[in-house]
């Protein structure tokens, strides 16, 4: 036990929540009578397609009214339009999105309140997708004309979305060809796997509009299974997840059909099909490994084993449960046999990232964790040419569908069995999918893992995703490149990082709002040197270049974090070019890991986000252990079950902050220090300063549930005299939640909680650092450091923390928990036993209540 340990606030006093500041713009819209000459040609062409389609179907098997998802392309947003739709015979919610910007123009347009002058800046737009028959949408055209002609109370009760959503439509249309495959680039991952798949059919998913009646399901997934069959292919699998509005194929055509529909995809039948949302690419997530490992040298010194239930989970490949450093320290979960054929040679990745939850890296000497890792293989291994062999994700499934399948069963069983591991409460995902990353609508895996995450109160602990391509762009030849110094080499790739930011986003299921994203830092616990033929990309500490950056789903801080990586080297090709050395030895993060034949024990280097998220998940084992014995010394009782996930998460980013390369890498992105976390997140966490606190520093934990609309107050004493001298003094807050999720709603966002910081106007700490202030309230994550060092009046006041709650995309029946970390201290050299003095206050006043 720490000498000074982490101390729990007394229970908050409640109040009211703040409100925002009004927004200083007002958007100019055309009347409703212009609105409806401008629209009228739109509709004609609806209406001509509805009557097209009604046709077309009066001889097929379903003889169903036609349906059609009607795309509103609106300026703003009209929060009652769903509602409307709710109440609306005919009418079915499919889903709201953000659309590019629109520019102004002499309908639409921004003026400012204050000066009533107009403003050129481009307006906010969104699509509103709604299913709708042909007698729902002239009902809703019937209503604008009588509106129009100035009849009254024609928009009733809860149908005055309809009515406001008039003025704001820039366009109205059906869901087209186009839309199905803008977002995901379906039609170049079909070119690609004609280039290089030979003639085996191509698998892809087709996600559809997900249909409350099951009804409608059922003839939309015969629809496509009737149009797959006839174009040669088949259907492998069926999925719906009601609960994240989902609803997807997986099918496979051969390659007579995917040609079709790469050089004549608006002519092919099955792109007409009015049920399908998106085409998207399978999963593609592959991990190529090399096996030049070295046998392992075990440490002399007798490690005790791990005992109790898992407290941490591994989804990833098949690892070496017999490997001298994970043997007796692993649970192996494999309903699905995944180990068969799986042979220990192969088991790369899942052996590297257990390893490294368990240790963290192997350089880095650290205590194994104290309870074992509970590990579901989710990959496979796959022969990909004469010679070679990969581990990834199953191409006769849905991703989904196994992640969904896997937490489930470990949470609460599968069928007649119980539960495998429901006391887990981290899980590790290193894997994500090269050919999903960041777009308009959030993935449908992001989706799902927030609401797992919601219903079981768990942290998914994510890696960013790699994108190794980025030395294509260096436009450099290995001598060039290998004449700079560290200085310059790092601004020539933060310039092709600038540039091509557009295609190194990260990838989903990343942008996973409730989970904790990990990005990789340029860094490792080897001291390798360059040599003639291998260079080192950037300086040392910065992110790694191959590490997918942010933002996340709207504009949300992403990744979270940044940790250690690994370093690769970059090697020279014979035509000049450059490339990344592919390795197992150092540098990197080193790792159990196969050897030779895989019979005996090794280990091994790596570098990439996976390596730096299963670094973090190894962390939030070791805080959980502080933060139970925390519970257990100042309540009796362990730490509350149902706020561990919150706790972890809290933990794991309090320590963080850009001050470790924040002028190096501004000077390498040319950008300002204040404006990093595109390229660092929150900042790197140090663990250590964390998980006890000093002299000169207090670390308080506070816990809490809010309802809508509703506030928290915590009170920090501080009997610290400000006002004789100049003392350095420093304030960091991390607030986090998990909140519920709105699959179909583009806010998303089930509730949005905040903190602000009232120091009375004495100016106690008035600068912000390591944040951009905009971005911070925007996740399940807030996390910000205030400093100040000027000489102030300060006669033993309570400096207060008060966490706020709202909602957003969904009503709020329940209060929303949440998780409080602060901490405050004082430069060193100072003669103040801030935490002696601190904790004394606290500890007068009534703990917090462990429930």
């Amino acid at each position: 036990m720490p000498d000074r340990p982490l101390i729990l606030f007394p229970s908050p006093e409640h109040a009211d929540r703040e409100h925002k500041t009004p927004v200083f713009t007002r958007t100019i819209k055309p009347s409703f009578g212009r609105q409806f000459t401008r629209l009228q040609p739109s509709f004609s062409v609806l209406k001509t397609a509805f009557e097209k389609k009604a046709l077309k179907i009066q001889q097929s098997p379903t003889g169903i009214n036609p349906e059609f998802a009607l795309v509103f392309e609106i300026i703003g947003t009209v929060d009652s339009f769903y509602t409307a739709v709710k109440h609306t015979e005919g009418f079915e919610w499919i889903f709201d999105s953000e659309s590019d910007p629109f520019e102004p123009d002499d309908d639409f347009y921004q003026i400012n309140k204050d000066s009533g002058q107009r403003v050129d800046d481009f307006l906010n737009g969104k699509l509103y997708c709604v299913m709708s028959n042909q007698q729902a949408m002239l009902q809703l055209l019937s209503l604008w004309q009588r509106y129009q002609n100035g009849e009254a109370d024609v928009f009733k009760r809860n149908f005055t979305g309809l009515r406001d959503i008039f003025t704001h439509i820039k366009n109205i249309r059906k869901w087209e060809a186009q839309d199905r495959i803008a977002e995901t680039h379906a039609v170049e991952y079909w070119r690609e796997s004609l280039e290089f798949d030979g003639n085996s059919p191509v698998p892809f998913e087709i996600e559809l509009f997900f249909r409350n009646d099951a009804t409608k399901r059922n003839i939309a997934t015969e629809t496509i299974r009737r149009e797959i069959q006839s174009l040669g292919g088949r259907v492998i699998q069926n999925c719906i997840i009601s609960e994240i509005y989902y609803h997807g194929m997986l099918v496979e055509l051969p390659r007579i059909s995917i040609e079709g529909l790469v050089d004549r995809y608006e002519e092919i039948e099955l792109s007409q099909v009015d049920d399908i949302m998106f085409f998207r690419p399978t999963c593609q997530s592959v991990f190529v490994s090399t096996t030049d490992s070295e046998s392992y040298v075990a440490n002399e010194e007798d490690v005790p084993l791990p005992r109790g239930d898992a407290v941490v989970a591994v989804f990833d490949g098949m690892p070496m449960q017999n490997h001298r450093l994970l043997r007796g320290r692993v649970i192996i979960d494999d309903p699905d046999d995944y180990a068969s054929g799986y042979e220990s040679k192969n088991r790369i990745h899942g052996t590297s990232m257990v390893s490294l939850a368990i240790y963290g890296d192997l350089k880095r000497n650290d205590t194994p964790i104290s309870s074992p890792v509970y590990v579901r293989p989710i990959l496979r291994p796959k022969q990909s040419g004469f010679d070679k062999v990969t581990e990834s994700v199953p191409d006769d499934s849905l991703f989904i569908d196994v992640l969904h399948r896997a937490v489930r069963r470990m949470m609460e069983g599968d069928g007649e069995e119980s539960a495998t591991a429901p006391n887990t409460k981290v899980i590790n995902l290193s894997i994500g999918d090269p050919v999903r990353q960041l777009a308009v609508t959030m993935s449908p895996t992001a989706r799902l893992l927030d609401f797992l995450a919601y219903k079981y109160k768990i942290l998914f602990i994510i890696s960013a995703g790699n994108h190794p391509e980025v030395v294509n762009f260096v436009g450099k030849s290995f001598d060039e490149l290998k004449s700079l110094d560290m200085i310059q080499r790092s601004k020539v790739f933060g310039g092709i990082i600038k540039d091509n930011q557009r295609n190194l986003k990260i990838l989903a299921p990343a942008e996973s709002l409730n989970g904790l994203t990990i990005g990789a830092l340029y860094d490792d616990f080897t001291n390798t040197n360059e040599t003639e033929r291998r260079i080192l990309a950037v300086d040392r500490g910065l992110p790694s270049p191959i590490s997918a950056i942010g933002k996340g789903y709207r504009s949300v801080i992403a990744p979270d974090l940044f940790y250690y990586g690994g370093r690769e080297f970059i090697r020279g090709k014979h035509n000049g070019e450059i490339d990344w050395v592919e390795s197992s030895r150092e540098p990197g993060c080193l790792s159990a890991a196969p050897y030779g034949t895989g019979d005996i024990d090794g280990c091994a280097f790596s570098f990439g986000t996976s390596d730096a998220a299963a670094q973090i998940t190894h962390e939030a084992a070791k805080c959980h252990d502080v933060l139970d014995q925390v519970f257990l010394n100042q309540t009796g009782t362990n730490m509350p079950v149902d706020s561990t996930a919150i706790l972890l998460k809290a933990m794991l980013a309090h320590g963080a902050s850009w001050k470790p390369i924040a002028d190096k890498l501004a000077l390498t992105m040319g950008a300002s220090p204040k404006q990093l976390s595109k390229w660092l997140g929150n900042g790197i966490p140090n663990i250590n300063r964390v998980i006890e606190c000093t002299k000169e520093r207090i670390t308080l934990i506070g816990l809490g549930a809010l309802k809508k609309d509703k506030g928290d107050i915590f009170k920090l004493p501080l009997p610290v005299d400000f006002s004789t001298r100049l003392i350095k003094r420093r304030l960091t807050v991390t607030l986090s939640y998990i909140s519920p999720v709105v699959s179909n709603k583009q806010t998303y966002r089930g509730a949005q909680l905040w903190f602000n910081i009232d120091d009375g106007g004495k100016g106690l700490v008035p600068d912000r650092q390591n944040t951009e202030w905009q971005a911070v309230r925007k996740g399940t994550l807030q996390h910000e450091i205030f400093t100040g060092e000027n000489s102030i009046v300060w006669n033993d006041d309570d400096l207060i923390i008060k966490v706020n709650c709202k909602e957003e995309a969904a009503k709020i029946n329940e209060a929303i928990p949440y998780c409080l970390f602060v901490s405050f201290e004082v430069a060193e050299g100072f003669n103040v036993d801030l935490y002696d003095d601190v904790s004394a206050k606290i500890h007068q006043r009534v703990q917090i209540s462990n429930n």
